[in-house]
């Protein structure tokens, strides 16, 4: 009977590693092709022919967010749990708040919010994915091999400025620049410049893509003894910056966002509109000040700043009037604005933004402090930029900017990638170009292993 029980517990053991060897498989084949969808969705609303409708679109984001739930259960490292508790206790408080926002929805338009947002809010499940290199190699892989062919399609069809919102993640190869090959090293440099040139009215791109290009300078000083506490400096400046710079907005002493107030000089672009009619536009215009003071003043008057108004409603607005209020019952409300950080407030409270703090501080400092290459040091004061970031763009969105944030999160709570020395990382991500490097990585990775 002991030899019967233990041959059968044999069986079914080897059944189940049979089949979680199958899953694996199979979500590591899957996984990647969704950013090919996310990408598209990103430049769905600056098209002039339309992409899909909402309905479509929420069935494959549902359909991605399943994909992400099961995948990372089954590829995420188990070394990872403890740097990645904060991200579990983040998500935790966004699940809250959307099952808290089932009870404020009334309306048809707070209801369609509630969906939308929900979806945005759980998108940061990627971030378990993430830390496993080998899917994140294989999604960019598919980005740079399919995706940049797919979007030639859309170039007659999408506004030149909103290239850079279906191209974000060549702002994350650049950090890689200086260990890829020279045809590679031409084509991300050359989009990079083209996404910040084409249109400099879309300021975002220019910061987003243009400051990995500053990082790199970091790489080239990297013997210099000093230039790693340089880094550590930085990282904690641009954390401590928003915060900053809040206190002297609302004290009044000085306006960030205020940029015609010291800096001097005309700064107009001639740019084609949504009408087609050239117009002059003021690169120095303040298109945050107000949105902060309507975020802040409806906090203020319904005393939602704890727990904030869930991802069903949005701030009290005067300055976006909708034409039809009979659909939010009267109520002038705006559910999104162009500042994450608002956004934040808004559905998740106070607690919502140090979560989200926490998260960024979190990834940079092991990326920084705990690495044994300097790209992921370079992320990860990437990573604390697009925390400083979030108070002037960045919203939560079902798009590619999103992803390639939470890619890079995992990538910082990775212990595998933060293992890697530098000429591991030159051939890991050569592996995204060229499937010979992935190839010779992966056995190299097999034989370190079993030297361990």
């Amino acid at each position: 009977l002991y030899f019967a029980f233990l041959l059968r517990y044999t069986y079914e053991n080897d059944l189940l590693n049979n089949h979680i060897e199958m899953l694996e498989n199979t979500f590591k084949k899957i996984a990647p092709i969704t950013i090919l969808p996310i990408a598209i969705f990103s430049i769905q609303r600056f098209s002039s022919l339309p992409i899909g409708n909402t309905m479509i679109w929420w069935f494959i984001e549902a359909l991605i967010l399943f994909i992400y739930w099961r995948a990372g259960l089954i590829l995420f490292e188990e070394e990872n749990r403890q740097e990645v508790r904060i991200v579990k206790w983040w998500l935790l408080w966004n699940i809250f708040c959307i099952v808290r926002g089932g009870f404020f929805a009334d309306y048809y338009l707070e209801w369609k919010s509630l969906v939308s947002n929900s979806f945005n809010l759980l998108l940061p499940f990627f971030i378990y994915l993430a830390t496993n290199r080998e899917l994140v190699r294989a999604m960019l892989s598919y980005f740079v091999k399919f995706g940049l062919l797919i979007f030639i399609f859309f170039i007659p069809v999408v506004s030149k400025s909103a290239w850079g919102w279906y191209l974000f993640p060549v702002s994350f190869l650049m950090i890689f620049l200086p260990a890829l090959k020279i045809q590679w090293k031409v084509l991300v440099l050359l989009i990079s410049v083209i996404v910040m040139l084409i249109d400099v009215t879309a300021r975002s791109h220019v910061f987003k893509f243009g400051i990995p290009v500053v990082l790199i300078i970091f790489y080239y000083l990297r013997d210099i003894p000093l230039i790693i506490r340089l880094i550590r400096g930085a990282r904690l400046i641009v954390l401590i910056a928003p915060w900053f710079f809040l206190f002297l907005g609302v004290t009044g002493t000085f306006n960030v966002f205020d940029v015609g107030g010291y800096v001097q000089g005309d700064y107009s672009k001639r740019k084609v509109d949504d009408k087609g009619q050239e117009v002059d536009e003021n690169l120095k215009v303040d298109t945050r000040t107000f949105l902060y003071v309507e975020v802040l003043n409806s906090a203020n008057k319904h005393n939602y700043w704890l727990l904030g108004r869930t991802p069903a409603r949005g701030n009290d607005t005067q300055q976006f009037v909708y034409e039809d209020l009979k659909e939010l019952g009267g109520r002038k409300e705006r559910g999104r604005n162009e500042a994450n950080i608002l956004n934040v407030l808004t559905w998740t409270g106070i607690i919502g933004v140090i979560f989200y703090f926490l998260v960024f501080y979190k990834a940079s400092l092991v990326a920084i402090v705990k690495s044994n290459n300097i790209y992921c040091k370079l992320i990860g004061l990437f990573v604390a930029f697009r925390w400083l970031y979030a108070w002037v763009e960045d919203p939560y969105a079902f798009n590619i900017n999103c992803l390639v944030i939470w890619l890079m999160l995992g990538i910082c709570f990775s212990k595998s990638f933060r293992e890697m020395n530098n000429e591991e990382v030159k051939l890991w991500v050569r592996g995204i170009f060229e499937t010979k490097y992935s190839l010779a990585f992966n056995q190299y990775a097999i034989d370190k292993s079993k030297l361990s």
